[in-house]
């Protein structure tokens, strides 16, 4: 029973490990990352991969999508879980059926004493952000959703999208280290790598802003004329050119010319992801080394860091200091003693 369930987590782990790497990853990689694939109690090389190569059939026979890929020409072999065919296809509904649906979940949404109107509500909501445009619920208020981190911020801009109602917040700015008050027109939400944003405008600063919702201090929306919307989201505004943004792209700074030097499947990674980028290049004649235009110092050396030595900041040097300022307060943080330890 205990094999068994070892199995099963260390495929769920392959799984997870596999859904959070859009690219393809070597089997040296997953070696080194994946709980289950380390040696132990002086198992060889070669029985760990067999256990991989069980797995992964097993886990193909069960109708997850893991195929092998080239990731150098045809040397070097990566592996990679489709998403396309991993998750459920997106279920589209026709102008007329979204129409009939809102109308009658309004309804019970609105009855009193009905015992499952915040779900309508719930499902109401959905149902509104995928509105086609020129519905009644305004299909341009955009919403990207995948099931996680709900919170009282997040249902109170679900509710402001809903009725275009002006938000009132603190915010905690991390490149600056302190908080504001401000108010914002909510055009749409996005969730990216586990954490929620929120992209509206922000009268403070008189411009288009992503806001973090894990740095929202306090949060209330004007409810004065629920009927009647405070602003009208832009035909031209697309939430889908904010979802493409690195973590470093958060901000309205001076861009940092910044060179970077990357082991060779991060590079390769690298070129697919950002090729065509007019913030990034990757220049000729220079092995594994891209230059990648940087608005938020901060964040480029947290994501530097995440990439586990794969990644080294050649220049700017203000910037390599930093990072080892960042480095030397991790681990400053680490090795404070526990109270009440020994």
């Amino acid at each position: 029973m205990l094999e068994k369930t070892n199995k099963d987590l260390r495929q769920l782990n392959l799984i997870a490990y596999l859904l959070n790497h859009r690219f393809p990853v070597t089997w040296e990689e997953i070696r080194l990352k994946v709980p289950g694939y380390q040696p132990v109690g002086g198992v060889d090389e070669k029985s760990i991969l067999r256990k991989f190569e069980r797995d992964k059939e097993e886990l193909r026979a069960h109708g997850i999508p893991i195929d092998t890929v080239p990731i150098d020409s045809e040397v070097l072999m990566g592996y990679r879980l489709d998403r396309s065919r991993f998750y459920l296809p997106r279920f589209d509904f026709t102008e007329e059926e979204i129409r009939a649906l809102v109308i009658a979940v309004r309804r019970l949404a609105g009855m009193k004493g009905f015992r499952m109107a915040r779900e309508a509500r719930s499902v109401l909501r959905k149902l509104v952000f995928d509105s086609p445009p020129g519905s009644d619920s305004d299909g341009r208020v955009a919403f990207y959703y995948s099931g996680y981190n709900v919170s009282t911020a997040l249902e109170t801009i679900c509710e402001a999208l809903l009725h275009k109602k002006c938000l009132h917040m603190t915010y905690y700015s991390l490149h600056r280290d302190e908080e504001t008050e401000r108010d914002v027109y909510p055009y749409g939400l996005v969730q990216r790598n586990g954490g929620w944003y929120m992209v509206g405008h922000c009268l403070l600063r008189s411009e288009l802003r992503q806001f973090r919702l894990e740095r929202i201090r306090s949060l209330q929306m004007n409810r004065d004329d629920m009927g009647t919307p405070d602003y009208t989201v832009p035909k031209d505004f697309s939430l889908k050119a904010h979802m493409g943004q690195e973590p470093w792209d958060y901000s309205t700074s001076r861009p940092t010319h910044v060179e970077v030097k990357m082991s060779r499947v991060k590079y390769q990674q690298a070129r697919a992801r950002w090729q065509g980028r007019p913030d990034v290049e990757f220049p000729p004649g220079r092995r594994n080394e891209v230059v990648i235009k940087v608005r938020d110092d901060i964040a480029f050396c947290r994501w530097v860091l995440s990439q586990q030595g794969d990644v080294e900041i050649l220049a700017p040097r203000r910037l390599r200091r930093d990072m080892r300022s960042l480095i030397r307060r991790l681990i400053d943080a680490y090795e404070q003693p526990v109270e009440g330890s020994r």
